[in-house]
């Protein structure tokens, strides 16, 4: 309200939504929110729909009829809150007609994904910062359920935040129980899920539970292994059709009580209060990760559990994806490739299709497509939809590649420590809550609340307090 810029850090569940609803109305003009994902979106336009208040979203899921009545709405000012994608913002004039409107507030929800996501697949995220400048420089405010130190400060550069105020509710959350299970190979894994799923422990029985893996195909044999369970079984990743995910989504929000095998690709905006379990099969790339998961669970504020089953063998497949990084001399290839093929094959207005560069190139079509995204969030090149790419710095110095290479191994590097951190986790001794307490240097719930962890209370009795130490130290 002060036009300060703001990053909200809290839990799952706690009210992110109304610290930008609120200012919202209170404020003259459009308030322009960006989500990662449509079906996200989608929840949140709907919710103010339901109580009275215009919303709509621009995203690439509309068709040319949604679009033109998109921007009657805007330019009658009917609309009070606009919900679109970083890509969007890029690759449309959406800028330039909000702008003309006038913008109130700029909201980035689920600001982690700036971080996690900005560096390698969807670079559109690292432009927010221009895309706001085009807006006419409102303020902005950045949201997420938790960020370690670092993460903190590449969303704010990232973002361009200037002086930003940083409000955090904390991050222990005294109703989730967090537990590890040692396991040797997937038949014993799928013994303990099984086991899990199964168990009366206090809990009641058959309610929601999401397992969460790290391959699609690994959903996909979990889904089919675990069809005979008396409850409904889902699947959920991002190699699915669009149907099928819908229906995976819907039947698991509003259908009997189930079981939801996925990807991260299932997590993010997800409004169902009363999931109990929640699983992972296989180690999460991070505590970041790991947190943002299992926050998943009783958001009503009733006990759930959260169990991690430990391979060591898991480790070697995130070391294998933590590891890779693009060189200066691959960055240069992929510049020059694209201007040879807005040579030879550019249309009008000066694109290419990826599919016309790979023809051309020494690059594997995985990292050409990288290379062209790292060069994209320096502004030398952009994404101009539909797997067509257009040049924008005919002449970048090598100073520049290198410069960017080295920003890469930098975050592969960061990767490797993040795995290693989630290892000392899982092989530790002591309370879980206090590893992660003191990885996202929260002290303030320390000693005051008692800690339902595997390590302090392995009886599930929850009457240990949460100090840091445990019966094994």
């Amino acid at each position: 309200m002060e036009g300060r810029d703001t990053l909200i850090l809290m839990p799952t569940g706690s009210g992110k939504s109304l610290c930008y609803q609120l200012p919202g109305l209170e404020l003259e003009g459009v308030t322009v929110v960006v989500s990662p994902l449509i079906s996200l979106a989608e929840d949140q336009a709907a919710s103010l729909r339901d109580n009275g208040i215009e919303a709509a979203i621009f995203n690439s899921s509309k068709s040319a009829r949604q679009i033109q009545q998109f921007r009657d709405d805007l330019q009658s000012k009917k609309t009070e809150f606009v919900f679109t994608t970083p890509e969007r913002l890029q690759q449309t004039d959406l800028c330039d007609l909000l702008g003309e409107i006038g913008v109130d507030f700029f909201v980035v929800d689920e600001a982690h994904c700036v971080s996690q996501w900005g560096h390698d697949f969807r670079p559109d995220y690292l432009c927010l910062q221009h895309a706001r400048k085009r807006l006419g420089n409102p303020p902005l405010l950045a949201m997420t359920a938790t960020a370690s130190p670092a993460m903190i400060d590449d969303i704010v550069y990232s973002l361009g935040l200037d002086d930003p105020v940083i409000v955090s509710s904390g991050v222990f959350r005294p109703n989730l129980r967090l537990a590890v299970l040692p396991c040797s190979g997937v038949n014993e894994k799928d013994a303990k899920v099984r086991e899990l799923l199964t168990a009366d422990d206090s809990l009641i029985g058959n309610e929601p539970a999401i397992i969460y893996c790290n391959t699609t195909k690994e959903v996909d044999r979990l889904r089919d292994r675990f069809a005979d369970m008396k409850m409904p079984v889902m699947g959920y990743h991002g190699k699915m059709k669009t149907a099928d995910r819908l229906k995976s989504y819907q039947a698991f929000m509003d259908g009997p009580p189930g079981v939801m095998f996925a990807t991260n690709a299932f997590g993010l905006g997800i409004d169902k209060a009363d999931i109990r379990r929640v699983i992972h099969y296989s180690l999460p790339g991070s505590l970041e990760a790991y947190y943002q998961e299992v926050g998943r669970a009783g958001r009503d504020g009733k006990n759930a559990n959260c169990t991690l089953l430990y391979d060591p063998a898991d480790v070697d497949v995130l070391k294998m994806f933590a590891g890779g990084h693009l060189d200066s001399s691959q960055l240069n290839t992929a510049h020059h490739c694209l201007q040879q093929g807005i040579e030879r094959w550019g249309s009008d207005d000066g694109t290419v299709s990826l599919s016309e560069l790979k023809k051309i190139s020494a690059l594997g079509r995985p990292t050409l497509t990288s290379c062209l995204q790292q060069l994209a969030s320096r502004g030398f090149v952009s994404p101009a939809g539909r797997g067509r790419w257009r040049c924008v710095v005919d002449v970048i110095d090598h100073d520049v590649t290198d410069d960017l290479a080295r920003q890469g191994q930098h975050r592969a590097e960061n990767r490797q420590i993040a795995v290693r951190q989630m290892v000392n986790y899982a092989e530790s001794r002591s309370c879980r809550w206090a590893a992660l307490l003191d990885h996202f240097e929260d002290e303030r719930t320390l000693g005051r609340t008692p800690c339902r962890c595997d390590i302090c209370d392995p009886t599930g009795n929850g009457l240990a307090q949460l100090d840091g130490n445990s019966p094994a130290d």
